[in-house]
């Protein structure tokens, strides 16, 4: 892994990036539509979220896409519920690859579903600062 200063660490987590509002508030609308659009994936409701636009090279985007992936994580500040109960709440989470995402409120990857609750932001930054924060 390449090393990354505490200086761009830092500079990517106090950065504003684009504030995003999700649909939801309210955790239990989100399990719903999750339980409804998603039913064979765990979902985990978070809060403080951030839609991570990776920053990659053209190549790369397209080995990602040609995948069935975006290339863009989530990284959230405070889980809520994790129905897998892979995570405590006030845990982290990163997740893996976006497989699509719904309405700027369900965040889905090959294996999970993530309900983004309240308001979040989305940013850009090079995989290795995101890979070295956690």
């Amino acid at each position: 892994m390449t090393n990354v200063s505490i200086e761009k660490v830092s500079e990517f987590l106090s950065s504003e990036g684009e504030v995003i509002n999700s649909i939801w508030d309210d955790e239990a609308a989100g399990v719903a539509m999750a339980q409804e659009l998603c039913p064979e994936k765990p979902y985990c409701s978070v809060r403080q979220w951030v839609l991570v636009d990776l920053d990659i090279s053209d190549d790369k985007k397209a080995m990602v896409t040609e995948q069935g992936f975006q290339p863009v994580l989530l990284y959230a500040h405070a889980v809520v519920t994790d129905s897998a109960r892979r995570f405590e709440p006030g845990d982290w989470v990163r997740s893996t690859l976006l497989v699509d995402l719904k309405s700027n409120c369900l965040f889905e990857t090959q294996n999970s579903v993530y309900i983004l609750l309240g308001v979040g932001s989305r940013k850009a930054a090079d995989p290795a600062v995101v890979a070295s924060i956690f």
